[in-house]
């Protein structure tokens, strides 16, 4: 009978949750903190939820897909093969050094950095990683659904260190403001729930209408930065001219970091 109870009392603060989150941008995170907080779930606990639901749905959409595009994939980065590659620090391998190393079985970077070596090819530490997995891809030894599930691992652990130094920011654009930093935090935090639940729609949405997702991209960055705006309006009542030219800036530094944290996501699922 608790435990039935103590189950109803999370439903009723889960949809009370989700229905200020979605409805009222910013009422969620003032009630939070300004201790009004009985009617609705901790923030952490409904991030983790939430983010849960998001890799569910992200799994489900294309664990399948990735694992059927394996060989294709493969077949495609083969032209390489033929013209050589270059990568940033000046790494250009011709295209017979490259056949060179792919002839190399159990390829170490060790041995990596020997033959660019002999062959006055300059690299570093960085490059001759990406060299290594790159003729992997190619050989079949590394497959794109591997890349794939360590590019979803450290997304899931990157967005949750990110949201504490999205709340520093928010701190530094509201420095005149007697607010603590765990209250920037509880807004991140939200922020960041409804961010992940939208994504999670329009995925769905990708899938069910065979969208392709970048005409989903469009909308989805407005519709988050139109909810940070007013949310931004509800929690600290700043008036609308500052509050719009406060969005645009945190705006345009979220997309930035967004998207340094996306090159560094790839660039570190491929070492």
């Amino acid at each position: 009978m608790e435990t039935l109870e103590s189950l109803t009392h999370f439903d009723t603060k889960f949809l009370n949750t989700l229905r200020d989150l979605v409805l009222k941008p910013g009422i969620v995170i003032k009630n939070y903190n300004s201790n009004k907080r009985a009617h609705y779930v901790p923030p952490i606990r409904m991030y983790v939820f939430t983010t849960f639901i998001f890799l569910l749905i992200v799994s489900f959409l294309f664990n399948h897909t990735i694992e059927e595009n394996n060989e294709t994939f493969r077949k495609q980065i083969m032209v390489v093969k033929t013209n050589g590659i270059n990568l940033y620090s000046k790494t250009e391998i011709d295209s017979l050094t490259f056949t060179k190393l792919r002839h190399v079985k159990n390829l170490t970077n060790s041995e990596i950095n020997t033959i660019l070596k002999s062959s006055n090819i300059k690299t570093d530490w960085f490059n001759t990683r990406i060299v290594n997995s790159f003729i992997k891809l190619q050989t079949g030894d590394l497959k794109i659904s591997e890349l794939y599930k360590k590019f979803v691992k450290y997304a899931s652990y990157s967005f949750f260190m990110f949201m504490p130094f999205f709340a520093l920011i928010l701190k530094l654009f509201y420095f005149r403001k007697e607010y603590y930093y765990s209250e920037f935090l509880i807004f991140s935090i939200f922020y960041h729930i409804f961010i992940f639940g939208l994504m999670g729609i329009l995925l769905l949405i990708e899938r069910l209408f065979n969208i392709n997702f970048v005409y989903l991209l469009i909308p989805f960055f407005i519709l988050i930065f139109v909810y940070l705006g007013i949310s931004l309006k509800n929690v600290f009542e700043g008036s609308w001219p500052k509050t719009i030219f406060k969005t645009f800036i945190l705006s345009f530094v979220y997309v930035l970091c967004l998207f340094c944290l996306f090159i560094f996501l790839i660039l570190g699922s491929m070492i």
